[in-house]
């Protein structure tokens, strides 16, 4: 067959956290920590943070929020009180006024990216996002990749739904087989794109997932050497 699009997550994949604004709200209540510590925090908590997103029906929601900013909180070792508590609603505005995935690209989003689409491959973000996906992705300078951005809040649907998948499937005139999924949630991106027919890959940085039945890249560089270097039959 012929693979000739990889579509992407947004959040954690192609867009980093603010992990500065994130690390001064820590200060604000004094934890101390530092932004290779939230990062790797984040990492674990998104490990605990599936087996939930497996179970609801909405998953840009406060309570998922909640959960997210607790489970960081845990895998840093910060106990949960009434510091915590303003923490998450600090987090929360922040989130609600600006987005907190305004950390700019990746590392090697952008050669990643570059080197795909000028192989000849088409590029798509399908993510679960609140209306500001595009937006996003346009002051970062990754929007002129994509040949199609995907926003739930957009077009009703989140991921795993197949919905989200066929709607980008159809406007780059691909089919499943023709096509992978790259993002770091197992219930959300692998059983999401799996359910349409995508092949999937999912992004583990510290290799904290379990034993789990599909591909598995430490970061975009990884993605790419997993790919042909252009489109072609295999």
């Amino acid at each position: 067959m012929t693979l000739k699009a990889v579509f992407f997550d947004a959040g954690n994949t192609i867009l980093s956290l603010d992990y500065a604004v994130i690390v001064d709200a820590l200060k604000r209540q004094d934890f101390l920590v530092d932004q290779e510590e939230v990062w790797r925090a984040e990492c674990r908590a998104r490990v605990k943070l599936d087996p939930f997103l497996a179970k609801v029906t909405v998953r840009e929601s406060p309570e998922i929020f909640s959960r997210y900013v607790r489970y960081i909180c845990e895998e840093m070792g910060l106990p949960w009180g009434e510091k915590a508590e303003r923490l998450l609603q600090e987090l929360r505005e922040i989130n609600r006024h600006s987005n907190l995935w305004r950390g700019g690209a990746v590392p090697g989003a952008r050669e990643v990216l570059g080197d795909l689409k000028g192989n000849g491959y088409q590029l798509g973000v399908i993510s679960n996002s609140d209306g500001r996906l595009e937006t996003l992705l346009n002051e970062v300078g990754l929007a002129e990749y994509f040949s199609v951005i995907v926003d739930s809040h957009v077009v009703g649907f989140e991921k795993p739904d197949p919905r989200i998948f066929h709607w980008a499937l159809q406007r780059t005139g691909v089919t499943p087989n023709e096509a992978v999924y790259v993002g770091d949630f197992y219930s959300l991106d692998v059983v999401g794109a799996r359910r349409v027919g995508l092949d999937a890959i999912l992004l583990d940085p510290l290799g904290v997932w379990p034993l789990l039945d599909c591909v598995k890249a430490k970061d975009l560089f990884d993605v790419r050497s997993l790919l042909p270097a252009s489109p072609s039959y295999r």
